[in-house]
């Protein structure tokens, strides 16, 4: 118990021993925090650029959205159809009835003979067709055999 009692009553050039420990562990503690406080500072700014980073992104995607629907649009997918492909919407002589979809099937289609010449248009530019004298790339096979667990291809 003296032990304890001469711990608090030793000094050091004037100070009790104690009040330096505590004035050291004060310091030290006012120290902790400035740095702490100082990280939290960097981390706030590493917070608001991914905040603009997401904004941005989420600005970017709906854009994407906005150029996928007007490229999706009927109208001028069948504006493309008519002009590249000569296609035109089915006429009603082409429509078949349910009852009749069986006498179809077992016969022979033939090919109606279009009122004027064919039309040739020129297609988009498509890495996958060929142009000129260079072939068009060659698109890998895919197998049609169905996945079986733990067999390697």
């Amino acid at each position: 118990m003296r032990a304890i009692t001469a711990l608090f009553e030793q000094r050091v050039r004037g100070f009790r021993l104690i009040e330096l420990i505590g004035l050291g562990l004060a310091l030290a503690m006012i120290f902790w925090v400035c740095l702490s406080k100082a990280r939290e500072g960097e981390d706030i700014k590493h917070m608001n650029q991914l905040d603009q980073q997401i904004a941005d992104e989420s600005t970017a995607v709906d854009a994407l959205k906005i150029r996928v629907a007007q490229l999706e649009r009927p109208s001028r997918l069948e504006a493309l159809a008519k002009s590249y492909l000569n296609m035109k919407p089915v006429e009603a002589a082409h429509e078949a009835q349910i009852d009749s979809l069986s006498e179809i099937s077992h016969t022979t289609s033939r090919p109606v003979a279009a009122a004027s010449a064919p039309v040739v248009a020129q297609a988009p530019a498509d890495p996958l067709i060929s142009v000129g004298n260079k072939p068009a790339p060659a698109v890998p096979a895919v197998s049609a055999a169905p996945l079986t667990p733990g067999v390697a291809r």
